[in-house]
């Protein structure tokens, strides 16, 4: 028989209007007995909606279909972000995807990514860590592996990948120690994220695919039993490459010239950046640094020197996935 507890917790958010604030974290325990533990985790940012919307299914679907093991639902891991629709902490302006820094925990988001450590990350064997483009990226629909610093390939990441169903999977390399991929890594989590959708919105058709997705894991985990026809193994796109990102060298309006999904070439023309209220300032023409195909794209034309404006890469075979590690 299945069993449903909340296991909430809430962290200290003082304001200069409320001395004692705290801001509850929403979590779901789902146990159908002996089996593997794993969290479905959204908004660690809080602008990006996908996985918080399809988590919240999940939060009401799930405890009626899972056969076995226990499933932790945590559709809004910085609660104070969602609620406010930021991609950061409005309290301290902290990123809860850098705030994994260990005691002392300095401020409201360094007391959530502690709580997260000591609290879940013990408790489970696997993490489906959902996120998107926010406010100001849009990304094409893909599952997402990041090796932390010189992490061995854990050899279930590809089979999780390919379970999520996405027919695109990015690889970074993450290097930063207070990251949820390197708080993962010390606890042995097997994690697997994803980028889903962003620009400030969200469709019912980005929610049903990450909600699948996140079924289709539990599934290759061992905590469902579906009639799945097995998807294609998606194509494997290196964002690590210096030459995936385009970014802004100065202030503009960026005018994209290309779409999500569209294959370029090398030195393509691939949008402009132009100045509308200094008509004498020549429009300036941006290229792609390498060939392959349109993951990413910045969402808001008003742009600053460094901004990401695009990331795009050649398609790799999934198997290739070993030699990045």
């Amino acid at each position: 028989m299945t069993a449903v507890t909340r296991e909430d917790f809430s962290c200290a958010a003082a304001t200069n209007e409320s001395a004692y604030r705290r801001v509850t974290v929403p979590v779901l325990r789902i146990d159908a007995g002996p089996g593997p533990a794993v969290a479905l985790m959204a908004g660690v940012h809080g602008d990006e909606w996908e996985g918080q919307a399809a988590i919240l299914e999940l939060w009401h679907q799930l405890p009626g279909i899972l056969n076995r093991g226990t499933v932790y639902l945590l559709p809004a891991a910085n609660a104070e972000a969602s609620l406010a629709g930021r991609r950061l902490s409005p309290n301290d302006g902290g990123n809860l995807n850098r705030a994994f820094l260990g005691p002392p925990a300095r401020g409201y988001t360094e007391s959530v990514a502690a709580a997260l450590e000591a609290k879940l990350l013990p408790r489970v064997e696997a993490l489906v860590d959902v996120h998107s483009g926010g406010a100001s990226l849009r990304y094409l629909p893909s599952s997402v592996i990041t090796r932390y610093g010189r992490d061995a390939l854990d050899p279930r990441l590809p089979a999780l990948a390919r379970a999520f169903g996405l027919p695109h999977c990015i690889y970074f390399r993450g290097t930063e120690a207070g990251s949820m991929p390197a708080a993962a890594s010390r606890h042995g989590v097997l994690r697997l994220s994803a980028e889903i959708g962003g620009g400030a919105e969200t469709g019912q058709a980005l929610v049903d695919r990450c909600r699948e997705g996140l079924l289709g894991c539990l599934h290759e985990l061992g905590l469902l039993n579906r009639e799945l026809a097995r998807p294609d193994p998606p194509a494997l796109y290196d964002l690590d490459a210096p030459a995936a990102t385009l970014r802004a060298h100065g202030p503009g309006v960026f005018i994209p010239g290309v779409e999500l999904g569209q294959r370029i070439s090398a030195r393509q023309r691939v949008g402009r950046l132009i100045e509308p209220a200094r008509p004498d300032t020549p429009a300036h023409t941006l290229l792609s640094p390498q060939a392959g195909t349109v993951l990413c794209l910045r969402a808001i034309a008003r742009s600053d020197d460094g901004d990401c404006l695009l990331q795009a890469a050649p398609a790799l075979p999934l198997d290739s996935l070993s030699s990045l590690y």
